[in-house]
């Protein structure tokens, strides 16, 4: 039986994934592991596939966002070490404990609070949870800004049985622009606070601070892993660091459907809510079963562009909820015929990098938005390997 029955679904090459882990493997020092960044169910292209494939290919380690989300990864079979970037809430910690999830903290008293939470399960079983510590050298979100702060964490582990310090990372906010001042004043001041702590008698677990930008432009800063999030799926950080062609990424992703109806207009007609636009006689409009609650944006409405036949037709009307017109000047549209909305078809591609600029965001975005009403379809060497689906479950 067919897996999904609406004519729209999402491919991920899962060889594209194995080409870009391969391609910052060679960027990379030799001893810089590679931590593949899975958060947003995989930046929309599905957490567990593409955590598998990373790992197949040369990654180390999983990082998440929320417990949640390693949660998923861990129930689907997936071993190997998994980072929580984001916040844990206390009454959380004891199921990070029991699926073996590294946790991030930037506070002594929430490492002393999760201490006492799992001292009960940590005698049953006798191995501490592992942590990272988030260091704050210019982000302004989670973690800590100071030495004194810093000194407390770091102490607050190592006097704790049941918690082990396993990492110390930095994020950098401007890594992926052409000024590198701001990046640079960063590591600086990472430098600085990792120092202090070797002067303090402290051996440092492992270092990581690079994202796929800092990976790309300072690979000399990969300590002991890098964080490879947007340049996994074959997207570039920024139009800056995808001109600079440093590293080629193979784009992992394409949107498609199938025409669910065609109609030529006799007389003029308009279309969609609003009546943005109105068809002409002999104007040929089809209509596509895909909308804004699929993550297809109002925002391209009557502005984006589709592939049929491999040549652009315009988005016609308002994007509806599941619907979406566009107008084919040819004429040759036929209800079963394929159209790509994000992706290649012959010899045209529509990029994410398009559809973000067309929008005013940027290509996380714009992947991360597709949401579970789109079955994904997992494609290695030309044969479709697994559908998943969430809705149909």
């Amino acid at each position: 039986m067919k897996p999904f029955f609406r004519d729209t679904w999402v491919e991920i090459d899962l060889d594209a994934i194995r080409a870009n882990v391969q391609a910052f493997r060679r960027h990379l020092p030799g001893q810089t592991e590679i931590m593949a960044v899975v958060k947003a169910d995989g930046y929309g292209h599905g957490s567990v596939q593409v955590g598998r494939e990373a790992l197949q290919s040369g990654a180390n380690s999983l990082a998440v966002a929320m417990l949640d989300e390693a949660l998923v990864l861990r129930k689907a079979g997936i071993t190997a070490p998994i980072l929580v970037l984001g916040y844990t809430p206390l009454d959380s910690v004891a199921q990070a404990y029991e699926w073996d999830i590294a946790l991030t903290a930037y506070h002594a008293e929430w490492v002393h609070q999760a201490a006492r939470l799992v001292a009960e399960q940590f005698r049953q079983k006798e191995t501490p949870l592992a942590i990272h510590v988030k260091v704050d050298t210019g982000m302004g979100r989670i973690g800590v800004q100071t030495e004194a702060e810093l000194d407390e964490l770091v102490a607050a582990l190592h006097q704790s049985p049941v918690m082990q310090w396993s990492g110390i990372f930095t994020h950098f906010a401007c890594a992926d622009e052409e000024d590198t001042a701001h990046v640079r004043k960063q590591h600086e001041r990472f430098q600085a606070l990792l120092e202090g702590l070797r002067q303090n008698g402290y051996v440092l677990p492992k270092v990581h601070c690079c994202n796929t930008a800092a990976a790309m432009v300072f690979p000399e800063w990969g300590y002991d892993s890098i964080r490879l999030g947007i340049g996994l799926y074959g997207l570039y950080p920024s139009m800056y660091l995808k001109q600079r062609e440093q590293i080629m990424l193979t784009p992992a992703l394409t949107l498609k459907t199938k025409i669910s109806h065609v109609k030529t207009a006799n007389s003029p007609f308009t279309v969609s809510y609003g009546a943005t636009y109105q068809a002409q006689a002999g104007e040929q409009i089809a209509t596509l079963p895909i909308g804004y609650a699929d993550g297809f944006s109002r925002l391209q409405s009557n502005r984006g562009v589709v592939l049929h036949h491999g040549r652009r037709v315009p988005i016609v009307g308002r994007v509806c909820m599941d619907q979406t017109m566009v107008s084919v000047p040819r004429g040759d549209a036929e209800v079963g015929d394929e159209v790509v909305l994000y992706g290649r078809q012959g010899q045209e591609e529509i990029s994410l990098d398009e559809v973000a600029s067309l929008m005013g965001t940027i290509n996380y975005e714009v992947s991360c938005l597709l949401n579970h009403r789109l079955p994904r379809l997992y494609v290695k060497d030309g044969q479709v390997v697994e559908v998943a689906h969430s809705i149909s479950k």
